[in-house]
């Protein structure tokens, strides 16, 4: 760990002898100096003069300055470090034991406001046989003439693993607060936690439990919990206070932790004995969802399981086992006057050889996917281990990714849909299986490329990993990513600039599949924009990414520019709700004629496609960006899978398939490829392949001129048999004018050819569209949840547009002639159009 050699403005300096005068013989407490004042490990947020307490049994690390920046789990930028607890763990061992608890967020509406403590200091007036007390203060104040003063007491109680904690809020203003919701920022810097609470079942169990390498953290929310739409407090009016109380536990043990839970909300639990059998693997998993409401009273990961105590309210409940690759459930009835011992048992396994080649007998890369025939359950093969990486983790993973020499998987026993693909250029290859706990027949899936793409590179600009919020490794990424068939692919982790290279010369895919450095630039309530290439700088924060922090987007994208000149800026999501960049600007969604002051548009691409859904904010972002290029906003666009793990979640859909003129080029020539994606010679998809040419020349991306008013345009659009279309669509100036049905019954669904003459009259933008109403399902897992095509994933493909000039003047010139206007909060419509 690295220590700044001087105190940022540190509001607090005490001595070892003048804290263990002023809070006692029960707590040492020092005023951390440099790395070796802390166990090794403890904080990577530490810095000099920071308070450090050991009370014997447990460590508790407090900021005492501002920080220039501190990041949270998914590399979230968040600056408020000072008066905040940032370390809690056991003192008799090294662990992780970072932390970032107590900086005041005061959210109104659609913004969140972060307050920085102005002073910290000990509670002399605590008493001192209730612990150790400190208070943290600051003040709020903003443009509409709201002030608040804000008060944080912390009180540690010497021995027993536990801070109990009050802020206060107050208007000390003349405007009264509306909309007002208040909180202490938390992050454990641990991603793998449960919360029972319910609000008809579990109505006091408002509570946090992560579980972390070596002990168990627990955060109990005192206050009744808001329900609905409503804010907590949602009003204050001037001279008003409000109160929020909260208590922070610590423990080894997870059944003693919760026991604590329970006796502070005054909650009857019972105690279960969950035993384990027949399984050889090295961790578990073990989840408790109460049977009607689906809530998760326990969650643990568990090591050489054996068996499992745990603690919960009485009831009837469904335990699930990932005994990886099985999943093991039971129905059981958890009650005080019964013994309560449950066994879960590993079904037996088979083993299975898989490869996949084509009908030549080549090894093709891809991957195969097993989806259990009912009553037999889909594999689960093993994930990373979310307390070890204290990530994300992958909730479901059913595939696997055979290298040239094949691959011996285990199975449970039972029936199986097992089926071979490599993205939307190759055929499928589907089997109905039976394991056996005997020997199992090899199995070779046979998938022949149906679509050639010559001069096409397929591009997947926006995918995640454990390096931020991702769940799969970056290797498991690598490996997922090449075995969809992408070709190109940014690293765009959030606020981290991540090297692939290592990575891709172990698997042995070094010249086989491109890695562009790059990250996702995130700042919550403003938006998230992807910058790539990227030079990776190792010693700098994020290894090279900017500071995240800003209320708008100007400094971001030009700090972005600075750090990185000629990298691209491809802002994501745009009607992502609160991630939405459009949706946080208020954008206009009928036709882009208004907008907050501080929109933006200097920017090289738009991500139109997020995943592999077109409804919802994806066709938004879709018609925003037909809305823009009538008003003269040409901004090429994209489609990325933003994969943040890989079943439910495929990498390369949606993807970006990008013209280049020698696309098998080795090492590809980074240069041209760029440019070819800031001029838009692109277009996106999750199936359909569309080739699309104006007057013999090929678009998308082109600039031309039709004197006389008419353009022949070919079309031809082309699928591999297992993406269906439906319709073909000429885009002219936003409006879907000419529209050509894909019949059937001709066999053309997978090839679709067209030549018409159009004329014009104006100056016109002209885009190619391919959609289908059946579903990618099962090659795309995610399925409708609630049997609505809207809520699946149906083919889909957008090009890139060609502007054609016909007045000729020599360029383009859009039918709508007003810019965007600026308009002010009170006056804007806001409608954020929600993710999915």
């Amino acid at each position: 760990m690295r220590m700044t050699r001087h105190l940022l403005g540190a509001a607090l300096v005490v001595s070892t002898m003048t804290a263990l005068s002023l809070f006692g013989a029960e707590f040492a407490v020092k005023t951390v100096q440099g790395p070796d004042d802390l166990p090794s490990g403890f904080s990577a947020l530490a810095r000099r003069g920071d308070l450090l307490l050991d009370d014997g049994r447990w460590l508790a690390l407090f900021g005492t300055s501002p920080r220039t920046l501190v990041v949270t789990t998914g590399n979230y930028p968040y600056g408020q470090a000072m008066g905040s607890l940032l370390g809690l763990g056991p003192s008799d061992r090294e662990v992780c034991g970072d932390l970032t608890f107590g900086a005041p967020a005061l959210r109104f509406k659609n913004k969140t406001h972060y307050v920085t403590y102005s002073r910290f200091n000990g509670n002399k007036n605590a008493p001192p046989e209730e612990g150790v007390s400190f208070i943290a203060a600051g003040a709020f104040a903003d443009k509409e003439g709201r002030k608040a003063d804000i008060r944080t007491v912390y009180l540690l109680h010497p021995g027993k693993g536990r801070i109990d904690i009050i802020s206060t809020i107050k208007n000390v203003g003349r405007v009264p607060f509306e909309d007002l919701s208040y909180g202490l920022f938390f992050d454990a810097y641990n991603r793998y936690y449960f919360n029972p609470y319910h609000e008809k079942r579990f109505p006091r169990l408002n509570v946090r439990v992560h579980q972390k390498k070596g002990f168990h953290l627990g955060l109990i929310d005192l206050n009744p919990a808001p329900t609905g739409d409503a804010r907590r407090p949602g009003r204050l009016s001037p001279g008003e206070a409000f109160e929020l109380r909260s208590i922070l536990l610590i423990d080894s043990c997870a059944v003693d932790l919760l026991r604590t839970i329970y006796q502070i909300r005054e909650e009857t639990a019972v105690r279960a004995s969950v035993l384990f059998h027949d399984y050889d693997g090295d961790w578990t998993e073990l989840i408790v969802r109460e049977a009607v409401t689906g809530t998760i009273v326990f969650r643990g990961i568990l090591e050489n399981p054996a068996h499992q105590e745990i603690l919960v309210p009485p009831g009837v409940y469904r335990l699930q086992a990932n005994m990886y690759p099985a999943v093991v459930e039971e129905l059981v009835e958890i009650a005080p006057d019964k013994k309560n011992i449950f066994t879960l048992t590993s079904p037996p396994l088979g083993k299975l050889k898989v490869r996949i080649t084509d009908s030549r007998g080549n090894f093709v890369r891809g991957k195969i996917s097993f989806l259990g025939i009912a009553p037999t359950q889909s594999p689960y093969f093993e994930p990373e281990n979310p307390v070890e990486t204290g990530r994300s983790w992958e909730g479901n993973k059913n595939s696997c990714f055979p290298g040239r020499d094949g691959l011996t998987v285990r199975l449970p026993v039972g029936t199986y849909l097992a089926g071979a693909s490599r993205g939307p250029e190759y055929a499928i290859d589907d089997k109905v299986i039976e394991v056996v706990k005997e020997k199992n027949r090899d199995l070779v899936f046979v998938i022949d490329r149906v679509v050639e793409t010559p001069g096409l590179v397929s591009f997947d600009p926006h995918l995640h990993t454990t390096r931020s919020d991702g769940r799969p490794s970056v290797a498991e990424r690598i490996r997922s990513v090449a075995a969809e068939g992408i070709e190109v692919m940014a690293a765009t982790d959030h606020n981290i600039v991540t090297d692939y290279a290592p990575d891709l010369d172990k698997l042995g895919l070094a010249g086989k599949l491109t890695v562009i450095p790059g990250c996702e630039v995130t700042t919550p309530d403003v938006l998230h924009f992807n910058t790539y290439p990227m030079e990776i700088r190792p010693g700098e924060l994020g290894n090279g990414a900017i500071h995240a922090i800003a209320d708008s987007a100007s400094p971001l994208f030009a700090a972005s520019r600075k750090k990185n000149p000629g990298a691209i800026i491809q802002v994501n999501h745009p009607r992502a709700g609160d991630l939405g960049y459009f949706n946080n600007l208020a954008l206009d969604l009928e036709s882009a004629a208004t907008a907050l002051p501080g929109l933006d548009l200097d920017i090289d691409l738009l991500e139109v496609l997020n995943g592999p859904h077109y409804y919802y904010s994806n066709q938004a972002a879709i018609e925003d960006w037909l809305h823009l290029l009538n008003r003269g906003t040409v901004i090429p666009i994209v489609g990325s899978s933003d994969s943040h793990g890989i079943d439910r979640g495929e990498p390369g859909y949606s993807r970006t398939y990008v013209y280049l003129a020698d696309e098998k080029q080795t090492p590809l020539d980074q240069e041209a490829f760029i440019a070819a994606l800031k001029k838009g010679r692109s277009f996106v998809t999750n199936g359909p392949f569309i080739a699309f040419e104006v007057d013999g020349h090929p678009a998308p991306g082109h600039f031309m001129t039709a004197r006389d008013g008419q353009v022949d345009v070919s079309l031809r659009v082309r699928g591999a048999p297992w993406v269906d279309l439906d319709e073909v669509r000429l885009i002219l100036n936003g409006e879907r004018r000419i529209v050509f049905p894909v019949n059937p019954e001709d066999g053309a669904t997978d090839d679709f050819e067209q030549e018409i003459r159009v004329t014009l009259t104006e100056d016109t933008a002209i885009c190619a569209e391919a959609v289908g109403a059946k579903t990618l399902f099962p090659v795309v897992q995610r399925f409708s949840g609630t049997g609505s095509i809207e809520d699946s994933t149906p083919p889909y493909a957008l090009t890139n547009p060609v502007l054609i000039d016909v007045d000729g003047n020599g360029r383009f010139d859009p039918p709508l002639t007003e810019k965007i206007r600026p308009v002010d909060a009170g006056d804007a419509e806001i409608r954020k159009v929600s993710r999915h």
